[in-house]
């Protein structure tokens, strides 16, 4: 039992007012009589009114405690927590993420959140409704409001989840939003978040009037992830490696097999030691790891798979079992160095797929990257650019200034134009003060400008560095012929990429670039369960990229038109996900967590019962006064 409004029990306070009226009297005057024979009822009335004389029991006195106490029970409004049962309008939040996959509930978590919606539903009488909603990497609203219970688990039925994370958040804003009409109390409008709570916390959100319940599916944490993979070619060429870790979220060490291969073709098997997780002061789990390192492999391109077997391994979540990178085949890269900066020169000339031309003409050849230094040369082209301490028409950014002697503050270790290169405790004499565009991005900073800054327009990709080499203790670095490398890789990727790195994985819920040539104004897309979708170009004259982002399932896909034909595959590696503790509870921005339900109930207030009972007391009260019992 709880009780809603527990301030009111300080009316409690007239149990002893009543209490004390019974010890105190009425003060009478004094008159002598000559006998006292005819006056015995008066005596027992003054000795009932005797001013703090010893409490008697008395009929009426119990009576009315007991009125008080039920009106002051009323008054603090006591509940109790009940299976839901209709009188409301619900917004039901399905959690989709790939957690909810997880199969410690048989057949898995999300059919458990869908039996406990039904129940729901089934509870709704025929003046309440409903509406349901999908959370996954965005939401969507499965029904809208209705008390068509048969319309609610159509709905309910052809649902399923994805294998990303979820916009909690998202969801909750657009129920509150749904029900705001329905906001006379948290009993009238209530939403159920059904979810095993494996979401970071929900930040500045008010959901207002609107009551808010977390049910909560799910019981296990055996779950052994692979969290990382990543395939690359080294700087100067040659064979591929390979980089995987694998994360232990269970209480238990755990041996498994780690498998590599290169599409159909096994390449080595390799049992691998995980050990337990632990759990931190602040209760968050720590995974146990184990990085691995496939090297000197003889191949230098095609789509890697990483994956978990064993003849007695089983975990409670299998989309994060398996992992997919892809290297393309390597491709002869044009360089036109504008300058006769010798730094630049080697640098460029690390990757031997890297062809440079040196020199301050072009002699008429086209170029998929031109690189200027201090000065820039006439007919660029639409040829990518990347820039050392100038500007061209292309560039993402506007100079302001000049910022002496700047220290890097942090650098994008995602990003692929600065990925593996340490720009820590790099030196600068100064460099170009600058505003970045809204389409460039930076990718380097100091504290008050951006150093290195990258971006895409209408096709073109461009690099911009606002310092000059000779300035720099840069090219002295490890970091520089890594960046340059890098930066030459990206700049001369087919158009329409997008900004993952050769090798890096592709994972569930991003948008997948897929470069069909422009005369194909639409595809169809092949998904991992065979079913099929189609996707067209954004507008008429695009002859970019076509952007798929129903991606959400972990497997490959395959998206054909006309003669033209591209696959892809996607991977979970998501850390949040793999991790399928269940919550106790759901923060929500920086009010009280709520806490975990394992079944959807509401509060049942008896203050109606007690407001009968008292009237009933009351009313034998006045009885009893009367009769002179």
């Amino acid at each position: 039992m709880s009780f809603i409004s527990p301030l009111n029990f300080l009316f409690a306070g007239l149990l002893g007012a009543i209490v004390l009226l019974y010890i105190l009297r009425l003060k009478r005057k004094e008159r002598v009589v000559p006998s006292n024979l005819l006056w015995q009822s008066a005596i027992r009335d003054l000795q009932a009114n005797a001013p703090w004389q010893k409490l008697r029991s008395s009929l009426l006195m119990w009576l009315q405690l007991a009125f008080v106490a039920l009106a002051v029970l009323a008054l603090v409004r006591p509940a109790l927590r009940v299976l839901s049962r209709g009188g409301q309008s619900v917004a039901i939040i399905l959690d989709a993420s790939a957690s909810m996959g997880a199969n410690d509930v048989s057949p898995s978590r999300f059919d458990a959140a869908k039996s406990q919606a039904t129940q729901l539903i089934n509870a709704l009488s025929s003046n309440d409704s409903a509406t349901i909603l999908w959370a996954g990497p965005q939401t969507r609203v499965l029904a809208p409001l209705s008390s068509d219970k048969g319309a609610l688990k159509r709905a309910l039925s052809n649902s399923s989840n994805a294998d990303t994370g979820c916009d909690l958040r998202g969801a909750i804003t657009l129920a509150a939003s749904l029900l705001k009409d329905k906001q006379k109390n948290a009993n009238t409008a209530q939403i159920y978040v059904i979810s095993d709570g494996a979401v970071p916390a929900v930040q500045d959100l008010d959901v207002q009037n609107v009551g808010l319940q977390f049910v909560r599916v799910g019981n296990s944490t055996n779950n052994v992830a692979i969290t990382a993979l990543d395939a690359r070619r080294g700087y100067a060429g040659g064979a591929a490696q390979v980089f995987t870790t694998v994360s232990n979220y269970s209480d238990q060490a755990r041996t498994v097999n780690l498998e590599l291969a290169r599409g159909d073709d096994l390449i080595e098997v390799r049992p691998i030691s995980i050990p337990a997780a632990k759990k931190a002061e602040d209760g968050t789990t720590l995974p146990g790891t184990h990085a691995e390192l496939f090297d000197d492999l003889r191949f230098n391109d095609g789509q890697f798979i990483a994956r978990l077997s064993g003849d007695n391994f089983k975990d409670d979540l299998a989309s994060d079992n398996v992992a997919y990178a892809n290297l393309d085949t390597p491709r002869i890269v044009n360089v036109w160095l504008a300058s006769d900066n010798v730094f630049l020169e080697k640098a460029l000339n690390v990757d031997a797929n890297t062809h440079v031309f040196v020199g301050s003409s072009s002699g008429g050849r086209d170029f998929d990257v031109v690189v200027c230094d201090g000065s820039v040369p006439k007919n660029l082209g639409g040829a990518n650019q990347f820039i050392f301490n100038t500007t061209t028409p292309l560039c993402p950014v506007e100079v302001i200034g000049t910022a002496p002697q700047p220290a890097v503050a942090d650098y994008d270790r995602q990003s692929p134009v600065t990925r593996y290169a340490p720009w820590n405790d790099i030196k600068f004499a100064q460099a170009m003060a600058v505003k970045v565009k809204d389409w460039g991005q930076p990718v380097v900073e100091a504290e008050r400008t951006p150093l290195v800054v990258a971006g895409e327009k209408v096709g073109q990709r461009v690099v911009w560095c606002g310092f000059d080499l000779r300035d720099t203790d840069l090219p002295l670095r490890v970091a520089f012929p890594i960046f340059v490398t890098n930066a030459i890789r990206w700049l001369s990727a087919p158009r329409g990429s997008n900004d993952t790195a050769d090798g890096a994985p592709l994972r569930t819920g991003e948008p997948i670039p897929l470069l069909a040539p422009a005369a194909v104004r639409e595809v169809t897309i092949t998904l991992p369960d065979g079913s099929k979708t189609d996707e067209a170009r954004d507008r008429a004259g695009d002859d970019g990229a076509i952007t798929f982002d129903g991606a959400q399932k972990v497997g490959t896909y395959t998206a054909t038109g006309g003669n033209w034909k591209q696959s892809f595959s996607v991977s979970l590696l998501n850390k949040s996900e793999s991790d399928i503790a269940p919550r106790a509870s759901l923060q929500i921005a920086d009010k009280k967590p709520v806490q975990a339900e394992n079944r959807a109930r509401t509060n049942r207030e008896l203050w109606g019962y007690l407001v009968v009972l008292g009237l009933c007391i009351l009313g034998i009260e006045w009885w009893v006064f009367h009769r002179g019992v």
